[in-house]
């Protein structure tokens, strides 16, 4: 897909404002003071790193969501055509723990970074200079201040001391203005490390805690879910809150009741979001993110508790057979500002077989490229059913416009098979259509029953889509009228449908951040009678053998296009 729009960082009047203030000399020198002679006692960084990406940084090439800049002298801290995702990441200096991961060349290499950035990077900047990443770039740089210290020499230390200290007092003047959701919240958990680490700080620690107690508050919903309504969104806040109890646990301090109580309460609601693979669903713009990394999140939380069937406040319902999971999507977008970036996979659903993912949704995208933003979000990116080719939200750039008005849910257990039947009017408004999606899952975990019914006068034609994990090969067989699906354990599925007319054709997988896999999609249409529509399908695993005699017949695995 070719960029039609490249979304670069330019200053709004705000910016302008604060770049006045911040570039300010009389402001640089306010932030100056005494410089700490050592670091309080910190746990380091919990989470491992990319080895891959380490190697990558030590040829100088740097790659983070969905862009790559190559740099042969040293860090390229502001690159031309980055987009505003590339540098916070970039200057949030978590791959520090990729370099980590290397060895002592990565060490050299990641203690030249810090120096580099020291030196070049202290003029304010409208992303860099931002609330959350000097937040995080100041987590990353306590809790990997051992990794960057053994063999430093006297200078980096006082230099690196110097500059956490003013930053620290720079996050402490502005950290009430960050931007709102995840960004406040780690924000909140960067600036509270940052006080017990920094003695001089340490009086302003009660006062953070409890901006910390109030944004869990705020984001983290009744069934433990994030308002957001992305997976991956609920993990990066989990991630943060276990990460600050366990350095007031190194300081030899409690940890207040409300941030105890936001990790015993989401841990089962990120299990609820986890395949059979250790990755999360791929809902609202989330990522599957690193199966390690919510492992040890979910061992940081010390919660043993299992996830529900359903989460109503989140809008989520979780079917289980056997060694087979189906996750749906049975809520309306997220509210306000929490629904920026939201997308309309009302009724989707994402179905794995033991470590095999096999339906799946697109995934988010986080580059640069608009186009692709648009096409993620939207309904057909998604495994559900559309009408007209039309979305069942209308998207805007931040966020949405027209949303379903009605949106119900209900779990069912039928002879021993769970099931969820959800009800949205997304279509009510342009076609005058209410589409209804009852999805059973049979007690053994070897077939999904679908029963599609869109009831009302308008539009011409539906369109179901089946997109498919990568790793997953298919073929139409039987004249067109079925498909099957072999998984990368040698398993055989079959898919058929009641009506309409079936289509192989590609799709695309983005559940890895900053990369993009060819896929295939399964595509079933038909037109709509005027009155009330019903399409039935189902989903059934073959018998062993039949799974086995399938490896000639289906269509190769797609591969990986590098984007």
């Amino acid at each position: 897909m070719r960029a039609s729009r490249r979304r670069t960082w330019t200053p709004g009047p705000r910016q302008a404002v604060e770049r006045a203030l911040f570039r300010n000399r009389l402001y640089r020198l306010s932030l100056r003071g005494r410089v700490p002679d050592e670091l309080a006692a910190l746990p380091g960084d919990p989470w491992t790193g990319d080895t891959t990406r380490g190697v990558r940084m030590l040829d100088g090439i740097w790659s983070f969501a969905g862009q790559t800049f190559v740099s042969r002298d040293g860090p390229p801290w502001y690159p031309e055509d980055a987009a505003p995702g590339w540098l916070e990441a970039m200057h949030g200096f978590a791959w520090l723990r990729d370099s980590r991961e290397v060895g002592q060349a990565a060490r050299e290499l990641a203690r030249a970074a810090v120096a580099s950035w020291i030196s070049r990077c202290a003029a304010w900047h409208g992303v860099t200079w931002r609330a959350d990443v000097v937040a995080r770039r100041l987590l990353s740089w306590l809790t990997n201040a051992a990794f960057l210290f053994n063999g430093a020499d006297v200078a980096f230390r006082r230099r690196f001391l110097a500059s956490l200290a003013e930053q620290a007092r720079h996050l402490a003047r502005i950290a009430r203005g960050a931007p709102d959701g995840v960004p406040r919240f780690a924000t909140l958990t960067g600036l509270a490390v940052v006080e017990l680490a920094l003695p001089s700080l340490a009086s302003r620690l009660p006062a953070t805690l409890r901006g910390v107690e109030a944004e869990l508050k705020r984001q983290i919903l009744a069934d433990g879910g994030h308002v957001s309504r992305n997976p991956s969104a609920l993990f990066a806040v989990m991630r943060d809150a276990t990460m600050l109890r366990a350095a007031l646990a190194a300081a030899g301090r409690d940890a207040p009741d409300g941030l105890n109580g936001a990790i015993e309460h989401t841990a089962p609601m990120l299990r609820f979001f986890r395949h059979g693979d250790g990755g999360l669903a791929l809902f609202n713009g989330g990522t599957e993110d690193e199966p390690s990394a919510i492992g040890a999140a979910l061992a940081l939380a010390r919660s043993v508790a299992k996830p529900a069937s359903h989460a109503p406040a989140s809008g989520y319902a979780r079917l289980v057979g056997r060694a087979t999971t189906l996750i749906v999507d049975a809520g309306g977008p997220a509210p306000g500002l929490f629904g920026a970036g939201a997308h309309a996979g009302i009724a989707s659903f994402e179905l794995s077989v033991g470590t095999d993912r096999v339906i799946v949704n697109c995934g988010g995208y986080e580059g640069p490229d608009e186009s692709w933003s648009r096409a993620m979000r939207a309904t057909a990116a998604h495994s559900t059913l559309t009408v007209d080719d039309t979305n069942a939200c209308e998207l805007l750039p931040d966020g949405m416009g027209r949303v379903p008005v009605a949106v119900g849910a209900e779990r069912f257990e039928a002879d021993g098979a769970s099931g969820i039947e959800i009800r949205h009017d997304g279509y009510r408004a342009r076609f005058k259509l209410d589409h209804v999606r009852r999805l059973t899952l049979a007690e053994d975990g070897l077939s999904v029953l679908g029963e599609e019914r869109l009831n009302g006068p308008g539009g011409e034609r539906w369109t179901l889509r089946f997109h498919l994990h990568p790793s997953v090969s298919v073929a139409l067989v039987e004249d067109g009228t079925a498909a099957l699906f072999r998984l990368p354990s040698g398993a055989g599925w079959r898919l058929v449908a009641s009506d309409g007319i079936l289509s192989l054709g590609e799709s695309v997988y983005l559940g890895r951040r900053g990369e993009a896999r060819r896929s295939w999609q399964i595509a079933v249409v038909g037109g709509l009678n005027g009155t009330e529509t019903v399409v039935r399908w189902t989903l059934a695993a073959l018998g062993a053998r039949k799974g086995r005699a399938l490896k000639d017949a289906l269509a190769p695995e797609p591969r990986a296009d590098g984007g």
